[in-house]
């Protein structure tokens, strides 16, 4: 992202942020059990009520998550210097009680403010639509598809002369100015906001974001999932600039709506329904690991698992240090994989009853043969079936990471647990498989490597569990190899190859696979092995009172 000012500040203007005002957030809770969650984030010199028309057919679908920017709305007492305070003070004050995934829908600079989000958390976010967001809202000669500076600077200047009501209603009849139903738009527009309240130094600072902010280097960084919808004849995001953005990025997808303006929820609401709510399921599907598919892929490694599966172990063996000492009548081995742990679990809390759950049949098979007297559940780790309070403790190594929705794991396991109880946990987290990683993105932009949640993430849904933490640390461990092939293997044989969704199709060519090793060929280490690391989070969780 680069910064352009145009805007000719006042003479002995200063600006501070207001950081003691908290940002308001409000929730809609949707009419359907299980629903996903989406934000939306409006533009400038409008409110949350903007998006009043759609809120009823969104709530089928989506928890609706809605915030008034700084200077307008519920919100219009504070202010921030730069977008990025903003983005900062949002992130402190509400991302850890946002869902842990979630998609953005952001309007003109909503839209700007969205795209930072998502370029910053873009593991959380499973979509980002902007709506008539340009590239750059105020010409400069790297982007001359948007408005000219004189015309926004004379906007800005009219506002310091404290002439809010008139910059506001010049500026609604500008976004729907040519729009195939202009006096329709604009009245609805007006009663949409006609409670809502504005700060002026907010309204302020919010020009000056539109006219500093140019999203090429955010937009080109972006991993997510995006669309970008545009109203044909919008005078303040023109079409040749919608036109041009397809060319520049097409792994984005572009949406113009041919009758309105800047505000096609409004002008077009059916049709700009349609198309958000399809983008939005399209990439939820698309990101969701098919369990089915783990299923399989661990049952084909069955029987050959615990012969090569060297690092599960030693990761699972120093998690035993970690199991609590005292009275133990329940224990559950949680991704249980062969029952490789079987036997020290037993030794340690021998009059303890043990129940083994794995997603795979042909796992259970072996734990079954490796003992007899636990009890072994086909089950997914996201859907557990236990009643409350079934166990005394919960010992769980490198299986989280298969999971999608890691707050339905941690809540199933407060559940799971008895009141003192502690689950004994490892998963591996970002920056597991980065020689992989950093050797593939030298081929192409595809996925093919598996993705991992970073710490923040797990710690968040831990805590919305009630869970306390008793132990939380991070271990790099690098395995080494004699052969690229062995290393490749090593993943695959033990059923942990890439089971991402956006992994790419079909045989990899000669000349790609010969581009990859030569780069991770540079990674090798000064004895000539091939590196690949694993960063593990150890975790000692326990169920207080509450």
């Amino acid at each position: 992202m680069t910064k352009r000012m145009t805007l000719s500040a006042e003479p002995n203007t200063e600006y501070a942020n207001d950081i003691d005002k908290s940002l308001v957030m409000t929730r809609i809770n949707s009419y359907s059990a299980n629903a996903s969650a989406i934000l939306l984030m409006h533009g400038w010199g409008a409110s949350s009520d903007i998006w009043n028309d759609c809120i009823e057919s969104l709530r089928i679908h989506f928890d609706i998550y809605i915030l008034d920017l700084p200077g307008h709305g519920l919100n219009a007492d504070s202010s921030f210097v730069h977008a990025e305070d903003f983005v900062e003070h949002f992130t402190r004050q509400h991302f850890s009680a946002m869902p842990q995934k979630f998609a953005i829908i952001g309007w003109s600079l909503g839209g700007l403010l969205a795209s930072l989000l998502a370029q910053k958390f873009s593991k959380r976010i499973t979509a980002l639509i902007t709506i008539a967001t340009n590239r750059s809202f105020v010409c400069h000669d790297d982007w001359l598809q948007a408005m000219p500076a004189n015309v926004f600077d004379n906007f800005y200047q009219q506002l310091n002369k404290n002439d809010r009501a008139a910059v506001l209603n010049r500026f609604y009849a500008l976004q729907v100015k040519d729009s195939a139903s202009v006096r329709v738009d604009l009245k609805r527009l007006k009663k949409l906001l006609y409670d809502s309240v504005y700060g002026d130094k907010g309204l302020q600072c919010g020009l000056r974001w539109l006219a500093d902010y140019d999203l090429l280097s955010c937009w080109d960084e972006l991993s997510v999932p995006t669309l970008h919808q545009f109203g044909a004849h919008d005078n303040l995001v023109p079409r040749t600039a919608a036109e041009l953005l397809t060319r520049q990025y097409p792994n984005s997808e572009i949406n113009i709506f041919e009758n309105s303006a800047h505000l096609p929820f409004i002008s077009e609401r059916e049709d700009w329904l349609a198309s958000t709510v399809s983008f939005i399921k399209k990439n939820e599907s698309q990101l969701i690991i098919d369990k089915r598919e783990i299923e399989k892929s661990f049952s084909n490694a069955a029987d050959n698992y615990d012969s090569i599966a060297v690092f599960q172990h030693a990761v699972g063996q120093k998690l035993m240090a970690y199991l609590p000492e005292g009275n133990v009548n329940r224990v559950l081995d949680l991704g249980a994989g062969t029952g490789y742990f079987s036997a020290a679990l037993r030794q340690r809390y021998p009059a303890a009853d043990r129940f083994e759950v794995d997603i795979s049949a042909r796992m259970l098979a072996f734990c079954q043969s490796r003992d007899v007297d636990a009890f072994q559940v086909q089950a997914d780790i996201e859907s557990l079936p236990f009643l409350s309070q079934s166990f005394d403790l919960i010992y769980s190594s490198l299986s989280i990471q298969w999971c999608h929705d890691l707050d339905k794991v941690f809540q199933g396991i407060a559940d799971s647990l008895s009141v003192g109880g502690v689950a004994v946990l490892t998963t591996l987290v970002d920056g597991s498989l980065a020689e992989l990683k950093q050797a593939w993105a030298s081929v192409d932009n595809a996925v093919h490597v598996n993705e991992f949640e970073c710490e923040a993430t797990l710690k968040s849904s831990c805590e919305k569990s009630g869970l306390s933490v008793q132990q939380w640390s991070v271990e790099d461990d690098m395995q080494t190899f004699s052969t690229m092939r062995d290393l490749i293997r090593s993943v695959k044989d033990i059923g942990a190859h890439n089971m991402h969704p956006g992994r790419p199709k079909g045989l990899m060519g000669k000349n790609k696979y010969r581009q990859f090793v030569n780069t991770y060929n540079a990674l090798r280490t000064e004895r000539g092995q091939w590196p690949l690391t694993y960063r593990i989070l150890y975790m000692v969780l326990q169920k207080n009172d509450r």
